[in-house]
């Protein structure tokens, strides 16, 4: 038998490139995502419920209700939730084994299927992109009524939601990042990260090393006050405000970091 493809949204290279912007398959997001299934199941009273992205080939989840997060399936004509990504309404399905068209699925065919009950909602994004699904599964065949209906369209909106700003937030501080590496090469005329490195550490009060120390005062940008505390020159808070880099953010990054040894991971690792 030859296993064909489920249909493919019209817009679906879009489609495929919006979901890589997330940068969420492969990234270990169970702890962001798991509350909205868990939501679900327990404003609906399925058994099972999931949250999965769809790259050009596979569903993969990113979080679920059994704390399964790294499965991938095949987008192929029996991925029943990749026929939800062709529609902004939700696909609802009383008993599998009595719909018209999946009660001969291989599952139901051969006894194996665990749920009969199906209630997939297209995630979709604010640039309408359906970037993935939110399914609820039943042992027994189920239905939902228009008030929770009405709720996981709202989960699902907030999901979406969460995943523009992460999105959003993920490619403005990219963009941060890559503006101050690029003024801070050009000002002292060095393609040097870890001089960068130390100072930002100086920028953001951190103890700085005496050699350390001395390559950014050779450079114009660093002093010691009247206490002995490294301070930035004019120059050096020049550059910082070219750099578009407050002060306030960074004190606020610092004390989210922990104990992250360098204010450029702390940055770095928000990407």
């Amino acid at each position: 038998m030859t296993v064909q493809l489920a249909p493919r949204p019209r817009n679906e290279e879009r489609r495929v490139v919006a979901v890589k912007r997330t940068g969420l398959i492969d990234n270990n997001q169970e702890d962001n995502f798991s509350i909205f299934c868990d939501l679900s199941r327990e404003l609906t009273g399925f058994d099972y419920a999931d949250f999965s992205l769809f790259d050009e080939n596979f569903q993969c989840t990113i979080s679920a209700t059994d704390g399964e997060t790294n499965g991938k399936f095949e987008r192929t004509e029996f991925n029943i939730c990749s026929y939800v990504l062709l529609s902004s309404e939700p696909t609802l399905i009383h008993d599998l084994s009595k719909d018209p068209k999946w009660k001969t699925h291989p599952k139901i065919l051969s006894g194996e299927a665990e749920y009969l009950g199906y209630a997939g909602f297209p995630v979709i994004n604010k640039d309408n992109y359906a970037l993935g699904t939110l399914c609820l599964l039943s042992y027994e065949p189920a239905s939902l009524n228009q008030k929770q209906i009405g709720l996981i369209k709202s989960l699902t909106e907030r999901i979406a939601h969460q995943i523009d700003l992460q999105t959003d937030q993920k490619e403005a501080t990219s963009d941060t990042v890559h503006q101050a590496i690029k003024k801070f090469s050009d000002q002292v005329n060095v393609n040097d990260l870890s001089l960068l490195n130390k100072f930002l550490n100086a920028c953001s009060g951190k103890v700085v090393a005496q050699e350390d120390f001395d390559q950014l005062k050779q450079l114009g940008l660093a002093d010691r006050d009247p206490s002995g505390e490294v301070v930035l020159t004019e120059s050096g808070n020049a550059l910082l405000y070219e750099m578009k880099l407050q002060p306030k953010v960074m004190k606020r990054n610092i004390i989210d970091a922990g104990s992250k040894p360098t204010f450029l991971d702390d940055l770095l690792g928000e990407l």
